[in-house]
């Protein structure tokens, strides 16, 4: 009698275990099923009623996966459609300068086969094409490092460094340029050091751009302002120029890639309008502050305002 009911009682449970392993197989190939139709392109998320913990566990792991993928490919598609229009910019901005230094350079053959006496003729030429050459490879410099922070390449190096030495030597670098315009420089910086916690390269790129800017289109002014001040928080680079200045209007807009202002179009000033965006981007790597405050023809001041450690 025990025999026959112990071995009722396996027949029980191995006909449980069975029947357990098969809806345990049909729930996968319904999960399979469904998670194919997801892959071919119907976008959504795994659905499933089931007891089983393991099931039910593996449905929030992939809904999860999903949720990722998803927010990837929005991701890519936001920087494909990025870089097919910097693609567009980049041959439209270099094709009016190279095919102005290719003139220039047919001009400069022309005047040497026809007046090679003429020195000052030449060096005028030659002026014009370096100026212009500087132009063209700024630009191309500028493309390149607006890639490099979009795609992540650009990598951010925190180490102590001495804010008031970096804006005097990366001041330094435009000796000649100031001294040969007539710009009158005021410089506010300190003897004594000021140290902060940032990346060094970032900080130079982001002040070379504002510098850059200042003398683009504040060269009417004659006058460039460079001034450290120092918060109980934050440290702040201010880059002051007396030029045409921002409409109120548009003061929102300058750090967007390729925005230039009105009356930057009006001048017809070149310009890739990157500048200001690549500032934006790398101020926002370093969890930094970009202000600006500009009162036409007047002046306008940059700010990069830089927490302390």
């Amino acid at each position: 009698m025990i025999r026959v009911f112990l071995e009722i009682t396996l027949v029980v449970i191995v006909f449980w275990q069975f029947c357990r392993i098969q809806r345990f197989k049909s729930e996968m190939n319904q999960l399979c099923d469904e998670l194919d139709n997801l892959l071919d392109g119907q976008k959504g998320f795994l659905l499933f009623r089931t007891n089983n913990e393991q099931v039910q566990r593996l449905t929030v792991s992939v809904n999860g996966f999903l949720e990722r993928v998803y927010k990837k490919n929005a991701e890519f598609k936001i920087i494909k459609k990025e870089l097919r229009e910097m693609m567009v910019d980049l041959s439209h901005d270099l094709k009016t300068p190279l095919t102005t230094l290719s003139g220039y350079v047919q001009l400069l053959q022309l005047r040497l086969k026809e007046e090679p006496e003429n020195i000052k003729s030449v060096e005028q030429i030659l002026k014009k094409l370096k100026i212009k050459t500087e132009q063209t490879n700024r630009g191309i410099m500028q493309f390149l490092d607006i890639a490099k922070i979009q795609s992540g390449d650009m990598e951010i190096s925190k180490h102590q460094i001495d804010i008031n030495r970096l804006c005097k030597e990366v001041l330094m670098e435009y000796y000649d340029v100031l001294e040969l315009n007539g710009i009158y420089v005021n410089v506010q910086i300190e003897d004594k050091a000021s140290m902060i916690i940032s990346d060094y390269n970032a900080i130079c790129c982001i002040l070379r751009n504002l510098i850059d800017n200042a003398l683009k289109y504040g060269m009417d002014g004659k006058y460039l302002g460079l001034a450290v001040k120092e918060s109980d928080d934050t440290i702040s680079i201010e880059v002051t120029d007396h030029g045409q200045g921002i409409e109120k209007d548009e003061q929102e807009f300058i750090f967007e890639r390729n925005y230039r202002a009105k009356a930057v179009r009006q001048k017809n000033n070149d310009g890739s309008g990157l500048g200001l965006s690549i500032c934006s981007k790398l101020a926002e790597q370093l969890n930094a502050k970009l202000r600006v405050n500009s009162i036409p023809h007047e002046k306008t001041i940059f700010k990069l305002l830089l927490e302390k450690s």
